[in-house]
């Protein structure tokens, strides 16, 4: 199973004490860092609330590109034709989603992948897994 990593998957890692059930599905899964997550993250770096803040999470955000180039899924047509669909779907009418999660959620329907995130209820159309609370022998947990 192929997961994508929501933003705040990724900014678990850089916790001082980050949760072991995330760090153990990271270990475990096949998993990728979707382009919108990038963007949603340099949003969050850029407002920070102070220049030192700021630096801290570029750096971090510098680091994670170079060290996980290959994890990084890009955002080109196909995706962005599927988020153009589901961007009109009932779901989406009833509850509209933020603009990056809807992004993920297109990527994830694309690419038959799973969203790995803590806010299971942000995403309409795509399957979703919450490493923070799956129990072991779950899907991309430890046995």
């Amino acid at each position: 199973m192929t997961y994508l990593l929501d933003s705040n998957v990724v900014s678990e890692i850089w916790k001082p004490a980050p949760a072991g059930n995330v760090m153990q599905f990271l270990e475990q899964a096949e998993w990728f860092i979707p382009a919108p997550v990038i963007a949603e993250l340099q949003e969050g770096a850029s407002a920070a609330p102070t220049l030192f803040r700021q630096l801290e999470l570029n750096q971090k955000i510098d680091v994670m590109l170079a060290d996980y180039s290959e994890a990084l899924m890009v955002w080109d047509a196909e995706p962005a034709r599927t988020w153009g669909r589901l961007k009109h779907s009932p779901e989406v009418k009833r509850q509209p989603q933020a603009l990056w999660d809807s992004l993920i959620d297109a990527m994830a329907v694309r690419l038959n992948a799973t969203v790995a995130t803590r806010n299971e209820k942000n995403f309409r159309h795509a399957k979703t897994f919450n490493p923070w609370t799956a129990k072991a022998g779950a899907p991309g947990m430890p046995q």
